[in-house]
């Protein structure tokens, strides 16, 4: 029980620490290679934080879509949406931390990653929308660069494209054909 207490507070300072690293970020004005390097940082932090909310978001819709059967066929009330986490945790070479964006980004990324795996958005537009929301972490944080999603979504989107037979090249064979 002690034991609990101190794992439970030590994650608290450790989530104050991660949201205090982004305020820090998107605050400083200091063009210094020290701050830049920092914002570039908090920037790689963000990036895992959006491709994680994204795809916690698929993976607690398809447990909401569960419940929501099960409450239908027991004749109970449906249960509450899931909600996006401010906070995520990221595996780095000095261990796990916390990683933080504003709860108006993580909202915005938790309803895309829904929508998506829900089929109301393709793969394609959850790109596309994911990465107008990340273009905003990194104007918000001050970054030189841009933040780049969804790059595992890229990759399949690309293996997908790459194994489709092009229809234009296979329709100008069958016209050679005849």
């Amino acid at each position: 029980m002690v034991l609990s207490i101190f794992k439970n507070k030590a994650a608290k300072t450790a989530m104050v620490s991660a949201k205090n690293d982004y305020i820090k970020a998107a605050e400083s004005n200091d063009d210094s290679r020290a701050t830049r390097s920092f914002k570039v940082r908090i920037g790689i932090r963000c990036r895992s934080h959006i491709d994680k909310v994204f795809i916690e978001a698929a993976k607690k819709t398809v447990a909401f879509q569960d419940q929501c059967n099960v409450a239908a066929a027991q004749g109970k009330e449906r249960p509450a949406p899931p909600k996006a986490n401010p906070f995520q945790t990221a595996k780095t070479i000095n261990g796990v931390i916390y990683t933080y964006i504003p709860e108006e980004f993580s909202d915005e990324v938790f309803s895309l990653g829904c929508m998506y795996q829900t089929m109301q958005i393709d793969i394609n537009k959850a790109i596309t929308m994911v990465q107008q929301v990340a273009d905003r972490v990194a104007f918000d944080i001050g970054l030189d660069q841009p933040i780049t999603a969804l790059q595992f979504l890229r990759s399949e989107n690309e293996s997908e494209s790459a194994q489709e037979p092009d229809e234009d090249i296979e329709q100008d064979s069958n016209d050679n054909n005849e």
